[in-house]
């Protein structure tokens, strides 16, 4: 198995970068935490090598977010532009999570402020990769054990508001 497991979307998940890989499992509790305000917006990609160049995460309710993927990078390997969206945190780290409409798999991104601008990157399954994960719990854990080793988050997108 593949040292990397890459696991993000559109904005994020599909939306960022590489090419995400759709889990079983959320990192998160689905519709138990709140959002992050921050987030919603129209977002366009400063990389040209992105999965997706611009979407847009509007408040769903007080715990999701409707994500439309505006613009598709050449790498954008899901059936649709629509999707659900979350977040949560592990270890003071904010990750975003979107479940594409029609599908059952989530993809995850890790994400940050800096200033204005967004960075995310793929989350990487660095210590036991995608066999580890049986639950939320082990995947919860395994993004736990991953986050220390130095080449995790390495490799980042930056988001520009419009």
């Amino acid at each position: 198995m593949k040292k990397y497991l890459v696991i993000l979307l559109p904005l994020m998940l599909v939306l960022f970068s590489g090419c995400p890989i759709g889990l079983d499992y959320a990192l998160g509790e689905t519709g138990k935490e709140k959002i992050d305000n921050r987030l919603i917006g129209t977002w366009h990609s400063t990389s040209t090598e992105s999965e997706v160049q611009r979407v847009t995460l509007q408040e769903k309710d007080g715990h999701s977010y409707t994500v439309k993927v505006v613009e598709r990078g050449e790498m954008y390997s899901l059936e649709t532009d629509d999707l659900q969206g979350w977040v949560t945190s592990v270890k003071e780290k904010n990750f975003v999570y979107f479940k594409p409409d029609g599908d059952e798999k989530f993809y995850h991104y890790c994400y940050w402020f800096d200033g204005s601008t967004l960075i995310t990157c793929d989350l990487a399954l660095l210590d036991g990769g995608l066999d580890a994960v049986e639950n939320t719990k082990s995947l919860r854990a395994q993004v736990e054990r991953s986050m220390v080793k130095d080449e995790w988050g390495n490799e980042t997108i930056e988001w520009e508001k419009e």
